[in-house]
């Protein structure tokens, strides 16, 4: 971008004398440049004019405090070995209070330089995404301001044919400094033909461009005679411009890392550690680092109990999982959305009802991977190929999936439902068996913790399956793609299980009118499928929808056999068989 700079300017000159008609230079150089070319560096010029931002100015770092001078004390002659002692603790008390001081004076300091820099650098930031949104509007002003400068205004040659039996007037647009002229046809009424060839001086013109594929395309030019307004149309091929290019990633904030000062002052001496505020590009990994630095803070400001300080902890422990895992995997190709657009759509059913919650991010735990993006790909594949429209569809993901949400939506949903209805719930998040309630499984939410699933009994399982089928939908049809052994992708969530998988307690509900088929038995884990970027159960179950397996049995042998083979490739330990109850004899 900068030789792209410096090229301009070395231009702007030229433009400007060629295109003002002022000083006589212009001739040295008028065969030696194109119109069109002037247009495209004066508009590449202006452009890279509008998008730049000032950088901040940060202020100056908070100089370290220096410590109070070493007082030497000596025992005088007539002193007294205890009066002495005494002398010594009163002058380390008064030192150790000068040093709290100067500490709590840095520490202040600190907090408002990073305060100071962050809001600058927010600012930046802002300014920066915000041009970069109106980059197209950007382009075609400038495009028309160049343009402009080098043709000068438009109107409309006052010679014109008229068309009597198509009622079309044909004439060329000029422009006040030559070289800009269009062939042009205007429809205009009979009855106005006459009175628009007398003001034909008067027609104000106005040539509106558009942006085609990074082209700047002429897309009409308006007229206006008296009150009336009429659109231009271009009797030859349509103009094209020279293509403008603009190279839109510059302007990055590289300065240096800003420092987040440690505000420990220690009668030692020791160094300063520094760190840095260093948020992502990536959005996602960007909002969790920010959480877990305001978390930070809060916890630095105020003095908790030590049960809200456990509470902290592990928050700050799930976001940092969070993080690690959005920073490390990659992920494979999600080809769900490939084989969902050959796929042939269903008429949508007003009977049919969908109700999905999925939490990859959780609070105050370990996420689980490609939750949420099995759960995106889950919804569109449900709503084509089962004919569920978006009225009838609630979905919660990630910080929607609050237990508040999930509550108020399925008490909502299972409020409209009506008999001859189907409902057809999805889950993809962690299952926790509580082993004070002898295993009874529990779903989690995105806001609670697994050490507290139990203090909500809306949560269990068997009161989740039990308000389903005594809803009075004619069908249920459940996928739960989560495990309830106290783990998932091969790790146990709950202490002390990490050496053996906990078995869940067993759940009951009308097995007339409801199916459940799960991600797997009783004592395995639920496992990703890195590979393609989705849990491994809920892939399978996808493409089983999308090859039109009409009924839940043929369902079912599909995503079980599938599942079984792959988590076999997987190692021993990753087995994973998924398991059904119910009717299994129901359609889809």
């Amino acid at each position: 971008m900068k030789y792209i700079k410096i090229v301009v300017l070395g231009f702007v000159v030229i433009l400007f004398v060629g295109c003002g008609g002022i000083g006589t230079d212009y001739k040295s150089y008028k065969n030696q440049i194109s119109q069109s070319k002037k247009i495209e560096i004066y508009a590449n010029y202006l452009i890279a004019k509008d998008l730049e931002v000032e950088k901040p100015e940060f202020p100056s770092k908070p100089p370290k405090p220096e410590m109070p001078t070493t007082k030497n004390l000596v025992k005088g002659k007539y002193e007294k070995i205890n009066s002495f002692e005494l002398r010594v603790a009163q002058e380390r008390e008064k030192r150790v209070k000068i040093i709290k001081k100067l500490e709590k004076s840095y520490a202040k300091k600190v907090r408002d330089y990073n305060d100071e820099v962050k809001k600058l650098t927010d600012a930046y930031n802002n300014a920066l995404a915000t041009k970069r949104k109106n980059l197209k509007n950007i382009k075609i002003n400038a495009f028309i301001k160049a343009y402009t400068t080098a043709y000068g205004k438009p109107y409309l040659d006052k010679t014109l044919k008229y068309d009597a039996e198509s009622e079309i007037f044909y004439t060329k647009v000029l422009a006040s400094k030559g070289g800009f002229e269009e062939d042009i046809a205007i429809n205009v009424p009979i009855d106005r033909a006459e009175d628009f060839e007398k003001n034909v001086a008067d027609v104000k013109v106005k040539i509106i461009f558009d942006e085609d594929n990074g082209r700047i395309v002429l897309k009409k030019i308006a007229l206006k005679e008296a009150n009336r307004n009429y659109i231009a149309k271009l009797s030859n091929t349509n103009f094209k411009s020279q293509e403008i290019r603009v190279a839109v990633n510059e302007g990055n904030l590289n300065l240096a890392s800003t420092p987040l000062l440690s505000t420990s002052l220690d009668i030692s001496e020791s160094d300063y550690k520094i760190g840095a505020i260093n948020y992502s590009t990536d959005p996602e990994i960007a909002a969790l680092q920010k959480r877990k630095y305001l978390l930070e803070r809060k916890n630095k400001k105020r003095e908790y109990s030590q049960a809200k300080k456990e509470q902290l902890r592990q928050q700050k422990e799930a976001l940092e999982s969070q993080i690690a895992l959005l920073q490390h995997s990659n992920g494979g190709t999600d080809d769900i959305a490939k084989l969902l657009k050959k796929a042939k759509s269903a008429k949508i059913d007003k009977h049919k009802w969908l109700f999905v919650v999925a939490i990859e991010n959780y609070e105050y735990t370990d996420p689980v991977a490609y939750s949420a993006n099995s759960a995106k790909n889950f919804v569109k594949v449900m709503q084509k190929r089962l004919g569920i429209s978006a009225k009838n569809s609630r979905v919660l993901i990630n910080a929607e999936a609050t237990s508040g949400k999930i509550r108020h939506n399925l008490k909502d949903i299972l409020s409209h439902v009506k008999k001859d209805d189907t409902i057809y719930f999805y889950y993809s998040g962690h299952g926790i068996p509580v082993p004070s309630q002898h295993n009874a499984p529990y779903l989690l939410a995105q806001d609670m913790s697994p050490e507290y699933v139990s203090d909500d009994a809306r949560f269990k399982l068997q009161n989740i399956y039990k308000a389903l089928s005594n809803s009075k939908a004619k069908k249920v049809v459940a996928f739960m793609d989560s495990c309830f052994s106290g783990g998932t992708d091969n790790q146990a969530l709950i202490k002390g299980v990490a050496a053996t998988r906990m078995v869940p307690k067993e759940i009951h509900f009308n097995e007339k009118k409801m199916v459940v088929i799960s991600a797997g038995s009783g004592v395995q884990y639920s496992n990703k499928y890195d590979e393609k970027s989705n849990r491994l159960f809920s892939y399978y179950l996808m493409k089983g929808l999308i090859k039109n397996n009409s009924n839940v049995s043929r369902l079912y042998d599909y995503v079980k056999s599938n599942v079984a083979e792959k988590s076999y490739e997987m190692g021993s330990s990753y087995e994973q068989v998924p398991v059904y109850a119910g009717n299994i004899k129901m359609k889809l």
